[in-house]
């Protein structure tokens, strides 16, 4: 049976969500986490609007809210800092408070004083320790003698930024055992007489401390850099920042002795004298992050682009070149984003101030335009699937973001909002969430019977779990995999390559066959030919590779791909015929091969060539 798209208009349970639009085949399951700030609520809301949880927190104006893997929530909310003029209402907080399910508060840190105001964002690390941004008071002397412009120079001094790791005590307070100081990485050519003198454009891994963002008086306001965003990837231990008014992202590095300059920078090379206006690509953008393992993306940076000056906001997503180095003259690249949603909506699309984006596992982006008290789920081909405003009412107006959370949440299991999903890996690859028509698959679920409804809201039927493969005529985009009792989104896309190992864990040594004359041999093994009298071929087995061009390397090098077909009497399994194998690679050892099809990387395996 075929289910049609579903457009919904209806005003939700809660007063003042109305959502405008609902693919039901095409949208994300699951919930809503939205935290209002002029409310002390918090709420995971259904799709409709209607409201499955909340939170009460004690104080208002919260900024970053976070649901965290134990079913907690974090609440960021505004202290009076009389340090910090005028930081409530520009993204100043100070108090933290995290509130078990039933709202009961368990801990509480406060970090509020004369030289420090927790601002905008924090993050919890794996080791359950929080990454916060701090704007770190400088007074006039002390913003002088660092190379300040004192025509730059505000009344009460110069707001800088600090980010601050802090071990939580509980049941109140932490102690701060990591540090990084954006006054520990200035350059500035103005005076020679004072601190961080050098050239700008040849320290490109440290901030220019006069370069003053578009329409800022830096003599009347302090708050110079405005860092509102903070991200961390576990597997580079490094921190991703987000600078709106100098409209540029940095990474850093983090842990015990790592406190050093920007590894990467992007979004506008004036800032570090390596561009001109016109090369500008962020315009006080915001929610800067990295895309999740097993999310389409993944190890790209996502964030929201206001636009400001430009007149539309857009989700761009960054792949870091790997290249990135810091050559004489160049600007951090890429030149454009590897995907972007925004411009083809015009200036309807806008978030003046804040905002939020989400890469969900099905590939598509939720994006909230906080100004317009709007929230969006897009496909990768730009289609709109889900628009729901946020109005008036409690739960409506301006929040800091909207994320979308999965109902088998780690921190949802025991509750009634808990649905168990089953796992999805490439049965090559073993990455999770690559799949491609006719691909095999290793899935893993307590049903028994199983089905797929496809981006057309064509339902197929599935064979029972472990490893099966999937309909040929799965239409490309978000999909939903579907039993009795559980069901997860993916995306399917044109391919999905991977490559068998010997293993069977996606890495390693690859499943390969080595055919020299009339021998055929495992080539995960030592093999051994004669380069001067024979030919060497390969024969490499894994799914998801029909569908696009295939092209292979072997020891970086290009070698020739002869077919692509599938392996005979083995269903859904592909097979590649490659050669033959340079002669210089003879007795290279073990040796990396690499297959793409459509553009996208399979898993790397290894081949023993002796």
């Amino acid at each position: 049976m075929r289910l049609l798209p579903l457009v919904v208009f209806c005003v939700a349970s809660l007063p003042g969500q109305l959502l405008t639009r609902e693919d039901q085949n095409k949208v994300s399951s699951g919930y809503l986490f939205v935290s209002p700030m002029a409310s002390t609520n918090s709420y995971l809301l259904e799709n409709d609007g209607g409201i499955a949880h909340q939170w009460t927190g004690n104080t208002s104006g919260a900024v970053a809210v976070k649901l965290l893997p134990n079913g907690n929530l974090i609440r960021m909310e505004a202290t009076i800092n009389n340090s910090f003029p005028g930081a409530v209402g520009t993204g100043g907080a100070g108090l933290l408070e995290e509130l078990d399910w039933t709202g009961r508060v368990v801990w509480t840190y406060t970090l509020s004083n004369d030289q420090y105001l927790h601002h905008h964002d924090f993050q919890v690390l794996p080791n359950g320790n929080l990454l916060l941004i701090a704007w770190e008071r400088k007074l006039p002397e002390q913003a002088t003698a660092a190379g300040r412009d004192p025509a730059k120079i505000a009344p009460d001094g110069v707001w800088s930024e600090a980010i601050l790791e802090v071990q939580p005590s509980r049941p109140t307070g932490g102690a701060i055992v990591w540090e990084w100081h954006l006054w520990d990485h200035l350059v500035q050519d103005l005076d020679a007489t004072k601190a961080n003198f050098g050239v700008v454009a040849d320290s490109v891994g440290k901030l220019d401390v006069n370069f003053i963002g578009a329409d800022q008086n830096p003599a009347m306001n302090p708050n110079w850099v405005h860092m509102n965003s903070l991200d961390y990837h576990a597997g580079r231990d490094e921190i991703l920042m987000s600078s709106r008014l100098l409209s540029e992202i940095w990474v850093i590095p983090h842990g015990p002795g790592r406190s050093g300059d920007f590894l990467y920078r992007w979004g506008n090379p004036k800032v570090y004298r390596r561009g001109s206006a016109a090369d500008q690509k962020l315009f006080f953008q915001h929610h800067a992050q990295w895309i999740p393992d097993g999310h389409p993306g993944a190890g790209h940076i996502l964030l929201l682009n206001n636009g400001v000056g430009r007149g539309y906001s857009s989700a761009d997503e960054i792949e870091i070149p790997a290249d990135s180095v810091r050559a004489a003259g160049r600007a951090f690249g890429p030149e454009a984003p590897e995907w972007t949603f925004g411009q083809q909506m015009g200036p309807t699309f806008y978030s003046l101030v804040a905002g939020s984006v989400q890469r969900l596992p099905n590939g598509n982006t939720l994006i909230g335009l906080s100004n317009a008290a709007r929230a969006v789920e897009v496909t990768p081909e730009g289609e709109i699937v889900w628009d729901m405003g946020f109005s008036t009412g409690d739960a409506g107006g301006f929040g800091y973001r909207v994320t979308r959370v999965s109902a088998a949440a780690p921190g949802l299991e025991g509750t009634a909002l808990y649905r168990p999903e089953p796992r999805v890996l490439h049965a090559a690859s073993r990455q999770s969430g690559a799949i491609a028509p006719g691909a095999l698959i290793d899935l893993a679920g307590k049903d028994a019977a199983w089905s797929i409804t496809d981006a057309t809201g064509a339902r197929f039927p599935l064979p029972a779990p472990g490893m099966l493969a999937l309909p040929s005529s799965l239409a490309v985009g978000p999909a939903r995999i579907t039993g009795a009792t559980e069901s997860i989104d993916v995306r399917v896309d044109r391919v999905a390559p991977g490559v068998f190992s010997a293993a069977g864990d996606g890495k390693g040594g690859g499943l390969v066959l080595a055919v020299a004359g009339t021998t055929v041999r495992p080539a995960w093994q030592p093999v051994e030919w004669d380069g001067l009298h024979q030919s060497l071929y390969l024969m490499a087995y894994g799914t998801g590779l029909r569908g696009g061009a295939v092209s292979a390397t072997l020891a970086g090098e290009p070698i020739a791909v002869n077919g692509v077909g599938l392996a005979e009497g083995l269903l859904g399994v592909d097979v590649v015929s490659l050669g033959p194998v340079p002669r210089k690679l003879a007795n290279n050892g073990q040796t990396e091969l690499v297959l793409s099809s459509g553009g996208k990387r399979a898993n790397p395996v290894t081949v023993w060539l002796d």
